[in-house]
């Protein structure tokens, strides 16, 4: 019944989770390749680049 509606109202379903991923066949968004963890990391070299002091920074 919810899969019938929403294709009567013409939903989109974009596939992000690691289920709907699995089941329909394609890579599965995990792993160190995962845009998540590029994100992480960068938010952590910026948060470290702040907390250095000025003399370390050169």
């Amino acid at each position: 019944r919810v899969l019938s509606m929403a294709a009567v109202e013409g939903k989109v379903d974009h596939l992000t989770g690691l289920k709907e991923n699995v089941i329909v066949g394609k890579l599965i968004p995990a792993g160190t390749g995962f845009p998540g963890f590029a994100l992480k990391d960068a938010e952590e070299e910026i948060i470290e680049q702040r907390e250095m002091p000025k003399t370390e920074a050169g």
